[in-house]
Protein backbone atom coordinates (compact mmCIF):
# COMPACT_ATOMS: atom_id res chain seq x y z
CA UNK A 1 0.00 0.00 0.00
CA UNK A 2 1.09 3.49 -0.57
CA UNK A 3 0.26 6.81 0.73
CA UNK A 4 1.78 10.09 -0.34
CA UNK A 5 5.24 8.29 -1.89
CA UNK A 6 6.01 6.18 1.31
CA UNK A 7 5.44 2.64 1.08
CA UNK A 8 6.07 1.97 5.10
CA UNK A 9 2.64 2.78 6.17
CA UNK A 10 0.62 -0.07 6.78
CA UNK A 11 -3.01 -0.59 6.78
CA UNK A 12 -4.32 -1.22 10.22
CA UNK A 13 -5.25 -4.48 9.53
CA UNK A 14 -2.20 -5.44 9.13
CA UNK A 15 -0.94 -4.15 12.85
CA UNK A 16 -0.35 -7.05 15.17
CA UNK A 17 -2.92 -7.41 18.06
CA UNK A 18 -1.18 -8.29 21.05
CA UNK A 19 2.43 -7.33 21.81
CA UNK A 20 5.26 -9.80 22.40
CA UNK A 21 6.41 -8.32 25.38
CA UNK A 22 4.99 -10.33 28.39
CA UNK A 23 2.55 -7.70 30.93
CA UNK A 24 4.36 -7.30 34.55
CA UNK A 25 1.56 -7.18 37.27
CA UNK A 26 1.21 -3.58 39.20
CA UNK A 27 2.61 -4.87 41.94
CA UNK A 28 5.94 -6.43 40.02
CA UNK A 29 6.65 -3.19 38.59
CA UNK A 30 6.33 -1.21 41.57
CA UNK A 31 8.03 -3.54 43.61
CA UNK A 32 11.28 -3.52 40.48
CA UNK A 33 10.73 0.63 40.68
CA UNK A 34 10.93 0.99 44.66
CA UNK A 35 14.13 -1.86 44.50
CA UNK A 36 16.01 0.43 41.88
CA UNK A 37 14.97 4.15 43.24
CA UNK A 38 17.23 5.94 46.07
CA UNK A 39 15.76 7.85 48.82
CA UNK A 40 16.37 11.41 48.32
CA UNK A 41 18.11 13.81 50.49
CA UNK A 42 16.52 16.14 52.59
CA UNK A 43 17.80 19.60 52.44
CA UNK A 44 16.55 22.98 54.28
CA UNK A 45 15.11 25.35 51.67
CA UNK A 46 14.18 29.21 52.24
CA UNK A 47 10.21 29.76 51.66
CA UNK A 48 10.71 31.40 48.68
CA UNK A 49 12.59 28.54 46.90
CA UNK A 50 10.07 25.42 47.96
CA UNK A 51 8.02 26.24 44.97
CA UNK A 52 6.91 23.05 42.77
CA UNK A 53 9.26 20.63 45.96
CA UNK A 54 7.88 18.24 47.83
CA UNK A 55 7.80 18.39 51.51
CA UNK A 56 9.94 15.86 53.58
CA UNK A 57 8.23 15.65 56.57
CA UNK A 58 4.43 17.13 58.21
CA UNK A 59 4.58 20.71 58.86
CA UNK A 60 3.10 21.79 61.86
CA UNK A 61 1.36 25.02 62.77
CA UNK A 62 2.59 26.33 66.12
CA UNK A 63 -0.71 28.36 66.50
CA UNK A 64 -4.07 28.97 64.92
CA UNK A 65 -4.01 31.21 62.06
CA UNK A 66 -6.11 33.24 62.73
CA UNK A 67 -6.20 32.83 65.68
CA UNK A 68 -10.28 33.71 66.51
CA UNK A 69 -13.38 32.91 65.09
CA UNK A 70 -13.77 34.60 61.77
CA UNK A 71 -17.01 35.95 59.79
CA UNK A 72 -16.96 33.30 55.89
CA UNK A 73 -19.31 35.54 54.54
CA UNK A 74 -19.98 39.63 54.57
CA UNK A 75 -22.67 40.06 56.86
CA UNK A 76 -23.45 40.58 60.33
CA UNK A 77 -22.88 39.21 63.44
CA UNK A 78 -26.06 38.16 65.79
CA UNK A 79 -27.21 36.47 68.54
CA UNK A 80 -29.39 33.88 67.04
CA UNK A 81 -31.72 33.51 69.07
CA UNK A 82 -32.96 37.12 68.27
CA UNK A 83 -34.01 36.09 64.75
CA UNK A 84 -35.53 38.18 62.48
CA UNK A 85 -36.09 42.18 63.08
CA UNK A 86 -34.78 45.55 62.83
CA UNK A 87 -31.53 46.27 64.82
CA UNK A 88 -29.04 48.87 65.82
CA UNK A 89 -25.38 48.26 63.77
CA UNK A 90 -22.90 48.80 66.96
CA UNK A 91 -19.86 47.98 65.27
CA UNK A 92 -17.56 46.88 62.11
CA UNK A 93 -15.16 44.02 62.53
CA UNK A 94 -13.12 43.69 59.20
CA UNK A 95 -10.27 41.46 58.34
CA UNK A 96 -7.34 42.56 59.84
CA UNK A 97 -8.67 44.08 63.22
CA UNK A 98 -8.89 42.11 66.12
CA UNK A 99 -12.28 43.16 67.15
CA UNK A 100 -11.30 43.19 71.14
CA UNK A 101 -13.09 45.14 73.69
CA UNK A 102 -16.77 44.59 70.81
CA UNK A 103 -19.37 42.71 72.58
CA UNK A 104 -22.78 42.19 70.72
CA UNK A 105 -25.61 41.28 73.37
CA UNK A 106 -29.23 40.12 72.14
CA UNK A 107 -30.81 43.06 70.35
CA UNK A 108 -27.39 44.54 68.44
CA UNK A 109 -25.70 43.45 65.65
CA UNK A 110 -22.40 44.11 64.01
CA UNK A 111 -21.05 44.42 60.61
CA UNK A 112 -18.97 42.02 59.76
CA UNK A 113 -16.75 41.17 56.54
CA UNK A 114 -15.11 37.83 55.17
CA UNK A 115 -11.78 37.16 57.66
CA UNK A 116 -13.10 39.68 60.03
CA UNK A 117 -13.10 38.29 64.18
CA UNK A 118 -16.51 38.01 65.44
CA UNK A 119 -17.56 40.17 68.22
CA UNK A 120 -18.05 38.66 71.60
CA UNK A 121 -21.16 37.39 72.33
CA UNK A 122 -22.81 36.71 68.63
CA UNK A 123 -22.96 33.50 67.69
CA UNK A 124 -24.01 33.30 64.14
CA UNK A 125 -23.70 35.42 60.89
CA UNK A 126 -26.48 36.24 58.31
CA UNK A 127 -24.93 37.40 55.07
CA UNK A 128 -26.40 40.76 53.46
CA UNK A 129 -28.21 39.11 50.93
CA UNK A 130 -30.46 38.20 54.01
CA UNK A 131 -30.47 41.76 54.84
CA UNK A 132 -31.88 45.44 54.44
CA UNK A 133 -29.92 48.05 55.12
CA UNK A 134 -32.29 51.09 57.45
CA UNK A 135 -31.66 54.56 56.50
CA UNK A 136 -32.10 57.14 59.39
CA UNK A 137 -33.36 60.72 58.82
CA UNK A 138 -29.99 61.87 57.39
CA UNK A 139 -29.92 59.05 54.81
CA UNK A 140 -27.36 57.22 57.49
CA UNK A 141 -27.67 53.66 57.90
CA UNK A 142 -27.09 52.75 61.72
CA UNK A 143 -30.08 49.62 61.72
CA UNK A 144 -30.35 46.85 59.45
CA UNK A 145 -33.62 44.40 59.35
CA UNK A 146 -32.59 40.66 59.14
CA UNK A 147 -34.61 38.90 57.37
CA UNK A 148 -34.01 35.34 58.55
CA UNK A 149 -33.68 33.20 61.55
CA UNK A 150 -29.84 32.39 61.95
CA UNK A 151 -28.89 29.63 63.33
CA UNK A 152 -26.13 28.97 65.90
CA UNK A 153 -22.91 28.90 64.26
CA UNK A 154 -24.00 29.48 61.05
CA UNK A 155 -20.91 31.57 59.05
CA UNK A 156 -18.61 31.27 61.37
CA UNK A 157 -15.63 29.68 60.85
CA UNK A 158 -14.55 28.44 64.19
CA UNK A 159 -10.85 28.42 65.84
CA UNK A 160 -10.65 24.57 65.14
CA UNK A 161 -6.55 24.78 64.81
CA UNK A 162 -5.67 24.55 68.43
CA UNK A 163 -7.94 21.92 68.97
CA UNK A 164 -5.41 19.84 66.65
CA UNK A 165 -7.49 19.09 63.52
CA UNK A 166 -5.38 21.50 61.22
CA UNK A 167 -2.72 19.89 62.61
CA UNK A 168 -3.60 15.93 62.20
CA UNK A 169 -4.79 17.13 58.26
CA UNK A 170 -1.69 18.76 57.07
CA UNK A 171 -0.07 16.07 55.00
CA UNK A 172 3.21 15.22 52.94
CA UNK A 173 2.51 17.31 49.45
CA UNK A 174 3.87 19.50 47.09
CA UNK A 175 4.07 22.96 47.54
CA UNK A 176 1.99 25.36 45.64
CA UNK A 177 1.28 29.09 46.07
CA UNK A 178 -1.28 28.45 48.68
CA UNK A 179 0.59 25.68 50.59
CA UNK A 180 3.96 27.76 50.86
CA UNK A 181 1.36 30.55 52.32
CA UNK A 182 0.56 28.07 55.36
CA UNK A 183 4.17 26.77 55.58
CA UNK A 184 5.08 30.25 56.10
CA UNK A 185 3.48 30.25 59.42
CA UNK A 186 4.51 27.12 60.61
CA UNK A 187 7.32 27.24 63.09
CA UNK A 188 10.26 25.53 60.63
Amino acid sequence: MEANGDDNIRSASSCPVSSPSTMLSMENALRIVLSIAQRLQTVTLPLHDTLGKVLAEDIRAPDPLPPYRASVKDGYAVVASDGPGEYPIITESRAGNDGIGVTVTSGNVAYVTTGGPIPNGANAVVQVEDTELVEGALGESKRVKILVQARQGLDIRPVEWSKGSFRSKFIIRKIGRSKGGCNSCSSR
